[in-house]
């Protein structure tokens, strides 16, 4: 595969907001037209840059990979100076783009609000000139080869997750948000579901404001999944606290466990999940179990996160004396 090919942006089809404050079971959990956001096109196929490793989700390549000039490598047919204004805006697009990370990367987040925020010329988004000239070359290619799969694709994905999420989410709302002791968000989280994302197929930054991204290329994230992962993903925005008192406890048992919140989060959101879903008749493996990520990832976790979280989910005791018991029972 060219490794231009790699870093091929993953298109977000339009935006999903999640329901504010308590949501009414005929409130749709999908808001804004998409007529309205497919208009922004180009912005939305750059908002998400990725690597494209063999094996993830995504289409096959077109010939030559899909790619303008301004992309590809070297061809002896090319004039030296073609060849290298070509080269130039490959290393442009890889220093600036390719080479960072979605997520921990603040000035790639800042790149993603512009471009999610701007129109289709791009004239109003405040990135890079070089940047911008090489996203307007690369849009047409995207269009042509790949926009029409992935936009249905992401349709579907928005109008499943959509419809069985909103009669749920008024329950699940309430429960997340009396846990960590918060209040849920007063305005609607943007959620930008795309079809090839991070390598981990999604992630959320908070700063200035939560936003999520959602690879609906990942079939992980399939069926009642989907639902699951709006709300671990929203509550990153949530947990602060509850991380905080957990960070302190392992820092006063003298421990330094590797993701022990993160996983906190992702349990606390799965088995939330899982049991309004029952309360429905409905049997749900929460993602954590389903993906075997305590047995690939955190193996030693397992048995403190299922005896000390379950009664903190339960409501029976508070984060801080869940974190304490925590920190006690790990290794």
């Amino acid at each position: 595969m060219d490794i231009q090919m790699k870093y091929l942006v993953a298109v977000a089809a339009f935006t999903l907001s999640l329901a504010t404050g308590h949501a009414q079971s005929d409130t749709p959990i999908a808001e804004g037209g998409a007529a309205a956001h497919v208009q922004q096109f180009l912005a939305k196929t750059c908002i998400t840059f990725s690597t494209w490793p063999h094996g993830h989700a995504g289409p096959r390549s077109p010939p030559h990979n899909g790619w303008p000039c301004c992309c590809r490598r070297s061809r002896p047919h090319r004039s030296p100076l073609k060849n290298k204004r070509c080269g130039q805006r490959r290393s442009t697009f890889t220093r600036t783009i390719a080479s960072r990370d979605l997520l921990f990367d603040d000035d790639l987040t800042r790149i993603k609000i512009a471009l999610g925020d701007a129109g289709d010329t791009l004239d109003s988004a405040p990135i890079d000139e070089r940047l911008r000239a090489i996203l307007l070359r690369a849009a047409p290619i995207y269009r042509k080869y790949w926009w029409g799969a992935h936009d249905a694709a992401n349709r579907a994905w928005i109008e499943q997750v959509s419809r069985q999420t909103s009669p749920i989410a008024e329950s699940i709302i309430d429960r997340v948000a009396r846990l960590y002791r918060v209040k849920w968000f007063t305005s609607p989280v943007r959620v930008d579901v795309v079809r090839v994302g991070k390598s981990l197929g999604a992630y959320t930054s908070v700063n200035p404001k939560p936003h999520i991204v959602v690879a609906s290329g990942d079939s992980s994230y399939a069926g009642w999944s989907g639902t699951e992962m709006l709300f671990h993903e929203s509550s990153h925005a949530l947990i602060f606290d509850a991380r905080r008192a957990i960070d302190s406890a392992v820092r006063t048992a003298g421990k330094n466990p590797r993701d022990l919140w993160h996983v906190v989060l992702f349990y606390v959101a799965g088995e939330v999940t899982r049991q309004q879903l029952e309360a429905q008749h409905i049997n749900y493996v929460p993602y954590l179990y389903a993906n075997g990520l305590f047995d690939t990832a955190w193996p030693a976790y397992r048995d403190p996160i299922e005896q000390q979280v379950r009664p903190f989910v339960d409501g029976r005791i508070t984060y801080e004396e869940m974190a304490a018991n925590l920190a006690g029972a790990i290794r």
